[in-house]
């Protein structure tokens, strides 16, 4: 059975980068490649816009700039064209019309803690460079689902204060100079409270906005966020499910998702026979239409928080297919 390749690492954001860029170098370097070819004679155009968000990102968080220099040097690739992939802002700011039918989050909750479930959707060729994120940055342990060429929380993350994070993509209307989400969902994981995340989400400025559903404990919050408004939906030990279209009062700046609509539609629907991490399995497997499981599916992850155990399948999810990870070193 595949399984993702893990990076153990323990240091400073620098440090735990280089071990990152060493261990994912080729896939990295085949990404950049893509990345240049994908965008021909725009690649130098939006490289050029880097310096303004560069700025920016370095002011309110230095130090995750160091895990993005250190990845940088570990694979021996240029930092600037690195942060590239970690501010795909300067393709959306430039009047990109490239859609947001990735991901799907469910939750169900069990003895007065979740279960989180989330299948990644992305490129098939993207597989390569998804890995096991299993480290400790000063002092925060953290273990989920990641891109070796981004900064930790583009995918789904468990940190030792047993706060959970996954992410969704939204397309929204509105866009400014400032931080990329990126690194909004990086600074979220390392918070030891809920309230911390929404500190983040009130004082810093967004280039753009992710979905951030967060679980801690009885809590669950649904975080939507665009360059300008965020809205924080708050429940407590019920079901949950989110894909890549806005829920909140903040549809109207989203720019319309059929597709995530009606797969959002399908699993509300069967959402009341999940009752089980042998139901998540089965609901994130389905490949009937609309898919829960779709052609880009490249990895699902489900986070037992009452059994601090993980469940990650590599590539798209079979319920035989998934592999289990222990927590109780990750969780306090």
């Amino acid at each position: 059975m595949k399984r993702f390749p893990i990076v153990r690492a323990h240091g400073s954001h620098y440090e735990v980068g280089v071990a990152i860029g060493k261990m994912m170098r080729q896939p990295i370097i085949n990404l950049l490649t893509r990345e240049k070819a994908s965008l021909g004679e725009k690649f130098v155009y939006y490289v050029d816009m880097l310096p303004s968000f560069i700025e920016i990102t370095k002011r309110y968080f230095p130090q995750y700039m160091d895990e993005v220099r250190g990845i940088a040097d570990g694979a021996g690739v240029d930092f600037q064209t690195l942060f590239s992939t970690n501010c795909r802002e300067v393709v959306d700011y430039s009047g990109s019309t490239s859609t947001a039918d990735h991901c799907t989050i469910v939750t169900i909750p069990q003895s007065n803690q979740y279960i989180v479930g989330h299948n990644e959707d992305w490129d098939a060729e993207s597989i390569e460079i998804l890995y096991i994120f299993d480290a400790v940055i000063d002092g925060v342990h953290i273990f989920g689902l990641n891109y070796g060429d981004s900064v930790m929380g583009d995918s789904i993350s468990v940190t030792s204060h047993g706060l959970i994070q996954a992410v969704n993509d939204l397309q929204h209307q509105d866009a400014q100079l400032g931080v990329p989400k990126k690194f909004i969902a990086r600074a979220i994981l390392d918070c030891k409270t809920l309230e911390e995340a929404e500190d983040i989400m009130k004082k810093v400025p967004r280039a753009a906005g992710f979905n951030h559903v967060l679980a801690q404990g009885q809590r669950l919050w649904n975080i939507e966020s665009s360059a300008k408004e965020y809205v924080i939906e708050k429940v407590e030990l019920q079901k949950y499910v989110h894909t890549n279209h806005y829920v909140t009062e903040l549809k109207r700046i989203d720019k319309g998702n059929q597709e995530s609509e009606k797969r959002y539609a399908k699993v509300k629907e069967r959402l009341s026979d999940v009752n089980s991490i042998k139901d998540m399995k089965e609901l994130l497997s389905d490949q009937t239409d609309p898919r829960i499981c779709r052609e880009g599916t490249i990895g699902s992850v489900i986070f037992d928080m009452p059994n601090k155990v993980a469940h990650i399948a590599y590539g798209q999810p079979t319920p035989q297919a998934y592999v289990e990870y222990s927590l109780e070193h990750v969780l306090e």
